[in-house]
């Protein structure tokens, strides 16, 4: 039993979560699970590597914490991870396969525009949604990652998705192999979206983090005092910062 159950003050807030509509969305041949839940302005979440909608977003409390500010939550597995569909070729991941797939979702939901959440692999995606389609998006919050970099070390990546293909996990194995377009530096540079950026103190991407928030005009940094890359999600010093930033633009989406 989920441990808010067991309180009467959140049992009904709890049961309403749990009926929200999860289906599936064709993108480009590939079935994405997504849910939509609460009402009120859209936020799109986009969860981590190796992780899921549920993991990232319900398990560290963020859904009920969004949907009690008044916001719709819309929330997908990305391609390869969760309950969404597991190419095993890299390249059913490649080129800007994977955000492209947050649009489907927002298109299948009816959303035109909207806030854009994404932790770790999933702020990787929102900067290139942003830096590609800023006229989809309202503002961005940008956790546990930096200034995208072209390349990744690629001695990592191959170990990576060895290790991965040897525990029999041929479509995270297949995505560490796939060549993905990272966010355009230079559209960055220029973006006029209101970004918040949110990193541990004890995270190794935090200089990264303070590179993206140096080069972006006008954003916000956020460092949380004692989380790592690890822990940064569920501290509440990461959801107060993310209720003062969308509060303060509150009205300013459009379905």
């Amino acid at each position: 039993m989920h441990p808010l159950a067991s309180c009467p003050s959140t049992e009904g807030r709890w049961n309403d979560l749990q009926k929200a509509a999860m289906p599936n969305t064709d993108s480009n041949g590939v079935p994405i699970h997504h849910e939509v839940i609460g009402e009120g302005q859209p936020i799109v979440l986009v969860h981590g590597f190796s992780s899921s909608f549920d993991r990232d977003w319900r398990g560290s409390g963020w859904i009920e914490f969004l949907v009690g500010e008044k916001r719709q939550v819309i929330g997908l597995d990305c391609r390869g991870h969760g309950k969404s569909g597991k190419p095993h070729s890299p390249e059913s991941y490649a080129g800007n396969q994977v955000p492209d797939d947050v649009l489907a979702v927002m298109d299948a939901a009816g959303v035109g525009r909207a806030d854009i959440m994404g932790y770790s692999m999933g702020a990787l995606v929102a900067l290139n949604l942003v830096s590609r389609h800023a006229e989809r998006f309202t503002s961005a919050v940008v956790g546990g990652a930096g200034l995208p970099t072209p390349t990744f070390d690629p001695e990592r990546r191959a170990a990576l998705a060895e290790a991965l293909e040897a525990d029999g996990l041929r479509a995270l194995a297949a995505f560490q192999r796939s060549e993905r377009t990272q966010a355009d530096q230079a559209a960055l540079r220029r973006l006029d979206l209101p970004l918040l950026v949110v990193v541990g103190d004890k995270d190794e991407v935090l200089p990264s983090a303070r590179e993206l928030a140096a080069a972006v005009p006008g954003a916000e940094l956020l460092t949380v005092a004692g989380e790592d890359h690890q822990s940064a999600l569920a501290a509440p010093g990461f959801k107060q910062a993310v209720r003062r930033f969308l509060r303060a633009r509150r009205g300013t989406a459009t379905p």
